[in-house]
């Protein structure tokens, strides 16, 4: 049966998200163990920006109160950093403290994506919280669908 016909038939179960549980709300501390553990950044961080889209602003500032330990993971630690940065700027609050450590900063910048004729937007497009730290990568990419 494909696709189509099991959602005809009400049998279509979607796959869950990696790594999220329905209905509960991931921490940056707990999305900084995910990476440490050796998951990719990238869908970490796009799971905490799916559910931020859906959380009142005192629960999302709650989901970023305990810091993150490092996680051997240069790109991982700044990009935590720079999206609850940017998170918090979209409440009109500031960031929590951890944000501003020396290891949320990467030392070279990081095109998130490898297209080329993409660089010029990620330049062009990325939020402030993400360029000062070195990460490039648009805003439009930060809202998912």
């Amino acid at each position: 049966m494909g696709l189509i016909d099991e959602i005809r038939a009400g049998t279509y179960v979607a796959d869950e998200p990696i790594g999220a549980t329905p209905g509960r709300v991931a921490t940056f501390a707990e999305a900084g163990a995910r990476i440490a553990a050796g998951e990719n950044p990238l869908v970490v961080s796009r799971e905490l920006l799916d559910q931020a889209e859906r959380l009142p602003a005192g629960e999302l500032l709650a989901t970023m109160e305990e810091r993150p330990k490092p996680t051997g993971n240069p790109r991982g630690d700044a990009l935590l950093g720079a999206i609850a940065e940017h998170l918090a700027a979209g409440v009109d609050t500031r960031a929590p403290a951890w944000t501003l450590e020396p290891s949320r900063f990467l030392d070279r910048f990081w095109f998130v994506s490898d297209v080329p004729g993409l660089r010029a937007i990620s330049l062009a497009q990325s939020p402030v919280a993400l360029k000062r730290r070195g990460i490039l990568w648009p805003a439009r990419s930060l809202a998912r669908v």
